[in-house]
């Protein structure tokens, strides 16, 4: 049954409903209305990742046409296009999925902008890429993601977009590899020296999530989490070396993440923990069966067990969630993030 205004203005009359009342459900239908579709969806962010593309790591053969001062009016261009087409359609149309990506797409364009109009300025060598922003680390290259971040953090707080995070994530997940050389002034530098900061910026970007999951109803932690999980895991990976102290750590590391997982309720947190034992249990499998003809049927126990374990986690997963949990005392308990609504 459908509900016209004159049913809805003749219910005020009646004093079924109060004048606020109807002004807020109509507000609601509103919003509704504008709530986009999952095919919505798919056809707005497959839209703004092919630009995002075209416009980041796939700009190699574009520099040989326009240059650097070319470049810097194109990116200078599309940012500014972008930027007001986001505020349009975000906060004067009210479709927040298809504005918020239009503001994602002007952030993403920040570096090309930023490394373009260096480059005009000679700040960069001539024979740097853009395209090795994306390979190669470098300590220059931290302007660059700090640019991101500055553009990307008011357009957030005004927003409130969860996507941007995205961003921010993927910017401080390259900004901890291109500060190794700023820090340990050189340019010859271990990987253990590289796991080290890839370890604290892993726990710092997993901190920040933590932060935004108890703090907000918005899905703003997960790319937190997920480029926190790979900085981290990352630099875990290279700890084993020949140190078994070390080796045991890096199990215990994972198993931690597994039981993290379930006081958070994110399921990142379980592949990393997964793969992370995976690791493990291979490398220890190598290490004592490297020369046996045994080596493939330890590896086949392996892979029983945890598949056997996988199907027994997921039959007694409630159960065992809360036989963790309800051990833990009240005020930790009161640390776990609350259930989130579901955004974008």
């Amino acid at each position: 049954m459908k509900y016209t205004d004159e049913h809805l203005n003749e219910a005020q009359k009646n004093g079924i409903f109060t004048g606020e009342q109807i002004t807020k459900f109509r507000e609601y239908v509103q919003n509704s209305n504008n709530q986009a579709t999952k095919f919505q969806k798919v056809l707005y962010y497959g839209g703004a990742l092919l630009i995002i593309s075209a416009m980041t790591w796939l700009m190699k053969s574009c520099w040989d046409s326009f240059g650097s001062i070319g470049m810097t009016l194109i990116s200078a261009l599309y940012f500014l296009v972008f930027i007001i087409a986001g505020y349009i359609v975000f906060f004067r149309k009210n479709m927040e999925v298809a504005g918020g990506l239009l503001f994602s797409i002007s952030i993403a364009i920040t570096p090309l902008f930023v490394f373009s109009l260096l480059r005009f300025l000679d700040f960069w060598p001539q024979e740097w890429s853009y395209n090795d922003y994306y390979v190669w680390v470098k300590g220059k290259w931290i302007i660059l993601e700090i640019s991101v971040i500055l553009v990307a953090l008011p357009v957030l707080l005004k927003t409130k977009f969860p996507f941007h995070v995205f961003l921010v994530a993927g910017s401080l997940w390259f900004f901890s590899m291109d500060i190794v050389p700023i820090i340990y002034e050189e340019t010859k530098i271990t990987w253990t020296e590289r796991a080290v900061i890839s370890n604290i910026f892993g726990l710092f970007m997993i901190g920040i999530g933590y932060f935004a999951d108890i703090k907000f109803k918005k899905d703003y932690a997960f790319w937190m989490y997920l480029f926190g999980l790979i900085t981290l895991s990352s630099g875990l990976s290279v700890f084993y070396n020949n140190d078994i102290f070390k080796f045991v750590l890096l199990g215990i590391a994972n198993v931690l993440l597994i039981l993290f997982s379930l006081f958070v309720n994110r399921n990142v947190f379980l592949v990393f923990g997964t793969i992370g034992i995976i690791e493990f249990l291979s490398r220890l499998s190598w290490k004592y069966f490297e020369n046996s003809v045994f080596f493939p049927f330890a590896l086949t126990i392996i892979g029983v067990l945890l598949i056997s374990s996988g199907i027994f986690f997921q039959k007694n997963r409630k159960k065992i969630e809360e036989n963790v949990i309800n051990k833990l005392p009240e005020y930790i308990i009161n640390l776990r993030p609350r259930r989130r609504v579901e955004t974008n």
